[in-house]
């Protein structure tokens, strides 16, 4: 174009010149014309000149609108892919959260790898590292497929469990974003492995019994009724064996908790080791053990099982340096001559082992394992022999939140007896319901003459049986109660157990809403040892989980259990319920449960069931607030507390000393202490005046 310029201007020149020498030849008188070829020529240039210029804007313009339809595209094509992506994530995301098996969510892995890459196979394999490679080996060489990438599988201990493999068949080209979706499905996997070694964990907690790994009664009649089926189907024989364990408490109560964890676990492996494979044995409470004997040739060979079982208990027990000699009772049922159903089979059992139990025993020593018969309970209420004892909950603070009310009976030659000697034969009779009503009368009268009605929002809680609930009227029999004594309902919580509710009727379920509906609290106690009931948890109308003693106990020695206590807390907590730790006996556990959340302690460290005349010189004592271990307030602070320790032992005496010599106690909460201590011995001192003046 340049070249041209200087052409045109060239041409111009010699026009130029031209002129001047005709003008000049013409001499300057001669006439010429005012358009002549200079001026064709000027204008011919001038157009030239504009268009090119146009034709360079038009080339300019095309290449802007092909560059800009360019970029339309790639960016259509790159939302498209993106949508795609995302696509596929949400898909394969919905199927991890569907808890569906770890072989469904890598198979849906797979297939959204072979749609998002183009040309490519995928597998994946969850036994073996070494199968994969030889699966590929075995291949033709002119079929090998070229591996775009592989990803592994591990578990929670980070062990190589599998791997998946991304193959490029041959002749193909590997997508451009390919280390994207790389990226994304090790998300998506690790996800779903995580996600399954999850659900496997809570389905085998709520469907095993924590301290024995054995089944528990969930899964037993879970179990059962698969084998009732089976039976029917073939037209064979079953058998159930139900297993009571003796003077289990007595252990407990003599030896310790850790002892009767011990007793527990190698009586259940005593059994499981007289067992075939295809028997189950499960643990179905504290102290009681289930069997299924599916398909026996002969019902003879019940009777030699259990001879086996008895025989487990023939030679003492080796419990941490301590002897323990122990013993069971049995009882069995037969299908089909005893009962066709789980429930009638286990019932037949259970009468079964109670009539081989009272036979042998009616009553044993006050050790907590007395066999008490249902008549002498009908006879015991009659003649007023029941006692409630209370037994106080404190939050970390030390304020009092509740209490909760513990049945005793005063056998006139055995002497006070706790709710395991006889609380399971009045659960098979009707009698419960009469007991319970006492027990709501009961704790409602010393619940008034403490006016608790009134002030702080205290609770006092009383354990209620399946068998109560079922009962038609028991709901409006409990808020006439509490209408006759005055008595808030929102300060009444009603604790049940949790196999309660997953065993209950439409009837029961209804009980609890009417109840709840006028403002009684309900309580889920023993929470995480039974049924574990998750999946009706939001739907019930509970107010309070209550951690069972066997989970706080487990927390010293196995820390497998705090990830355990931490979701429940934190399911408690996201649900709005209330959390009581129970079983606090020492402060070992209470450091990691102060930092999982709010909640609630009760246990022989704050405080032991009491007697009501006792409490009569205890609640205001509790009212006030008690002082707390240094192990609750979660961050101690050391002070010198030399000059509060004399004061304390010049004003007080003792037992305050023994508070305030805590090194690590504030002394704000010496102090306070010190108070309470002296209005309750003021107190005390006035009512013992009083009695004695009168």
């Amino acid at each position: 174009m340049w070249c041209d310029a200087r052409f045109w201007w060239y041409c111009l020149s010699l026009s130029s010149l031209n002129s001047i020498d005709t003008k000049m030849l013409n001499g300057p008188n001669s006439q010429q014309p005012w358009f002549t070829g200079n001026h064709i020529l000027i204008i011919l240039i001038i157009l030239s000149v504009l268009f090119l210029v146009a034709l360079a804007i038009a080339v300019w313009v095309t290449f802007l609108k092909w560059r800009l339809k360019w970029h339309i595209a790639a960016k259509n094509a790159w939302i498209d892919r993106s949508v795609s992506i995302a696509r596929e994530r949400s898909k394969v995301l919905e199927i991890i959260s569907s808890n569906q098996s770890l072989e469904v969510s890598l198979s849906e892995i797979c297939a959204s790898a072979v749609i998002l890459l183009p040309g490519t196979e995928c597998s994946y394999n969850i036994q073996l590292e070494s199968k994969l490679e030889a699966e590929l080996e075995e291949q033709p060489g002119d079929r090998r497929k070229e591996v775009l990438f592989e990803i592994p599988l591990r578990n929670d201990a980070e062990r190589l469990v599998g791997k998946i493999v991304v193959s490029l068949v041959a002749g193909q080209i590997p997508a451009e974003d390919s280390e994207q979706i790389y990226t994304m499905i090790t998300e998506l996997a690790v996800l779903a492995m995580r996600n399954s070694q999850l659900y496997q964990g809570l389905v085998y907690h709520s469907t095993h019994d924590l301290l024995t790994e054995l089944p528990n009664r969930r899964l037993f009649e879970s179990q059962l009724a698969g084998a009732l089926k089976q039976a029917e189907q073939r037209g064979s024989q079953l058998a159930v064996i139900y297993v009571d364990v003796n003077r289990f408490k007595s252990v407990n109560d003599r030896y310790g908790h850790k002892i009767g964890d011990l007793y527990l676990k190698e009586i259940s492996a005593r059994l499981a080791h007289q067992l075939r494979p295809i028997d189950l044995l499960a643990r179905v409470g504290g102290d009681e053990f289930n069997v299924i004997l599916p398909f026996p040739e002969d019902f003879d060979r019940v009777h030699s099982v259990t001879g086996r079982l008895k025989a487990c208990f023939d030679d003492p027990f080796s419990l941490d340096g301590n002897i323990v000699t122990g013993s069971a009772s049995f009882g069995f049922a037969r299908y089909p001559q005893d009962g066709l159903t789980v429930e009638e089979l286990t019932r037949v059992a259970d009468h079964a082992m109670y009539i081989c139990k009272h036979d042998a025993y009616i009553a044993r020593e006050a050790s907590g394992s007395a066999i008490i018969s249902p008549d002498e309970l009908g006879l015991a209420l009659i003649n007023g022999d029941f006692r409630l004892a209370y037994q106080p909950q404190f939050s970390a603070a030390g304020r009092l939140t509740g209490m909760e009310a513990l049945l005793r009976l005063d056998h006139p030659t055995l002497g006070l007896l706790p709710p395991a000697a006889f609380i399971s034969v009045a659960e098979r009779h009707s009698v419960i319901v009469n007991i319970g009503h006492w027990t709501l009368r009961a704790a409602l009268q010393d619940a008034t003459r403490w006016n608790l009605e009134v002030g702080e929002p205290w609770t006092i809680g009383i354990n209620v049986s399946t068998r109560q609930l079922q009962e038609p009227g028991y709901a409006v029999s409990v808020l006439k109660c509490l209408h006759d004594h005055a008595f808030p309902p929102e300060r009444l919580e009603i604790e049940l157990i949790e196999r309660s509710l997953m065993l209950s009727e439409n009837t029961v379920l209804e009980q609890l809403e009417q109840l709840r509906r006028a403002g009684v609290r309900i309580a889920l106690d023993d929470f995480g040892t039974e049924q574990s009931c998750l999946n009706l948890l939001h739907k019930l109308p509970i107010d309070t989980i209550k951690l069972d003693h066997c989970f706080v106990r487990a927390m010293d020695d196995d820390p497998r259990v705090h990830p355990i206590i931490q979701a429940i807390v934190f399911m408690a907590r996201s649900l709005g319920k209330r959390v009581i730790a129970e079983g606090i006996e020492h402060v070992g556990p209470v450091p990691a449960l102060i930092n999982m959340g709010k909640m609630d302690f009760q246990g022989y460290l704050l405080g032991r069931p009491v007697s009501a005349v006792e409490v009569d010189q205890l609640i205001l004592t509790w009212r006030s607030g008690i002082a707390m271990p240094d192990a609750f307030r979660g961050e101690t602070v050391t002070v010198n507390t030399d000059l509060i320790v004399t004061e304390s032992r010049n004003l007080t005496g003792s037992s305050d000393s023994r508070i305030a010599r805590s090194s690590h106690a504030s002394p704000s909460d010496i102090v306070r202490s010190i108070r309470r201590t002296r209005a309750a011995r003021r107190v005390r001192r006035e009512r013992y005046v009083n009695r004695t003046s009168d």
